[in-house]
């Protein structure tokens, strides 16, 4: 990846050939991309406004209906792609499983059966229905959230703030979020590698999130008298509705097992989940019959087709290369400028996936080279888009649940910036440690 800068390689110079010649690169990018954000604003499916902003990136490069075609099927059909479309599918089944056998609804339960601390109860409740990773799902936790939060009397701000970042803040190194499956495939880093380089950022922002967010609401009375029984079977009740997602998790992250294989095996595991005692096999076959089909959300699918021809149209037309060059002779360290652009287009977009999309074929040619730091680099790369999607008023999350506790959205987003603040820092110190140590 990095030999693409390099005026000695000859793919450096496949890519010169291949240049823009109708017009300026930056016009043919700017172009693409404002397509692209439009298509966003007006919701439309992010693969379709992906793959508007290929044809476009095409088309004012002066593209070829022969180079069109070629772009087409290696975008397409390639193995990366079908692993993406695979494990995006799988997503889907996994989520309407849980949903449909109860196994959300029990994590609930035994949450409020176990936990006495109410700040708790608020903050976990976004947290356990944002592993679904549902667009828009934020919508979902509100009601639940509120209804803790009225023991408390917090405010419509800190509660939407609460909402928002307790559920997302798991998506810094969640295995289970689509955006960080299609960066580590973009990246060539596993998503293992990912997940533990940004592990110490989701756990800072939980520690920090759990002090700011909380702070000066105590314990609730009536919940401090609450005295709780650990030896019933309420602990057991609560693992066995998270546990495929804690055999997907371990899979990944410790078997490094190939991402489909270890989502079948937690899809199998949520099918097997809850099955009753005798007509076992009846429902089995009733769960396959009627769990598997809803539960494909073919969108997605769509979402990762045009993502991978966007990237491969960036490739093609030689855009990279020369924003590539532009920004090596500014001069700015690109650390300062993984912090700063990443989190802004996150922003302007409201969607991490196509935020992903349109950043690492940018950056990936400017990552230092070393294994290591090339790794913390894309794992840092991530966290500031993520960053900034979290933040967006574009982001539906963000808009419903200001909507759903009418809360002002500028105290929720004066909340929401030293947490953000401090996981960049966190982030950005971690990175330079990789780099030189």
């Amino acid at each position: 990846m990095i030999v693409l800068n390099c005026p000695a390689s000859p793919v450096y110079y496949t890519f010169r050939q291949t240049q823009v010649k109708n017009m300026p690169w930056y016009i043919v990018l700017t172009g693409s991309i404002i397509i692209i954000l439009f298509g966003i604003y007006k919701k439309l499916n992010v693969g379709l406004t992906m793959l508007l902003g290929a044809l476009a990136l095409g088309l004012l490069s002066g593209l070829p209906a022969k180079a069109f075609f070629e772009v087409l099927v290696s975008g397409l059909w390639n193995s990366i792609t079908i692993m993406l479309i695979i494990s995006i599918l799988l997503l889907g089944v996994l989520g309407h499983i849980l949903k449909a056998t109860g196994a959300m609804e029990e994590m609930i339960v035994n949450l409020h059966v176990l936990v006495f601390d109410v700040r708790i109860i608020s903050a976990a409740m976004p947290m356990l229905i944002g592993m679904l990773t549902v667009p828009g799902g934020a919508i979902l936790s509100a009601p639940l959230c509120a209804e803790a939060g009225k023991q408390l009397n917090i405010s419509p701000e800190r509660l939407t703030a609460i909402n928002i970042w307790f559920r997302h803040v798991l998506y810094f190194m969640l295995p289970l979020f689509p955006s960080l499956i299609i960066a580590a495939e973009l990246s060539g880093v596993g998503i293992s590698r990912l997940v533990l380089h940004n592990l110490p950022l989701t756990i800072i922002g939980l520690v920090f999130g759990f002090l700011w967010l909380f702070k000066g609401y105590p314990v609730a009375p009536k919940a401090s008298k609450k005295t709780v029984d650990f030896s019933g079977g309420q602990v057991w009740s609560l693992l066995k509705s998270i546990l495929p997602l804690l055999i997907i998790f371990s899979l990944v992250v410790f078997s490094n097992l190939y991402f489909p294989l270890a989502l079948l095996a937690g899809i199998i595991t949520a099918l097997l989940n809850y099955l009753p005692r005798g007509e076992w096999g009846n429902e089995l076959f009733g769960r396959l019959r009627t769990m598997i089909v809803p539960g494909l959300k073919i969108s997605l699918a769509l979402v990762i087709a045009g993502i991978m021809l966007f990237k491969e149209m960036l490739n093609r037309t030689g855009v990279i290369i020369e924003l590539t060059d532009i920004i090596l002779t500014m001069g700015i360290p690109v650390i300062i400028l993984i912090i700063f652009v990443p989190f802004l287009v996150g922003m302007l977009t409201g969607d991490n996936t196509a935020s992903v999309a349109i950043l690492f074929p940018v950056f990936i040619t400017l990552l230092p080279a070393a294994e290591t730091s090339y790794s913390a680099y894309a794992a840092f790369l991530f966290a500031c888009s993520t960053a900034g999607h979290i933040v967006s008023p574009a982001h539906p999350c963000f808009s419903l649940t200001r909507e759903y506790y009418q809360a002002n959205i500028n105290k929720v987003i004066l909340l929401l910036v030293p947490l953000l603040t401090a996981v960049v820092i966190s982030g950005f110190l971690l990175t330079l440690l990789y780099e030189y140590y």
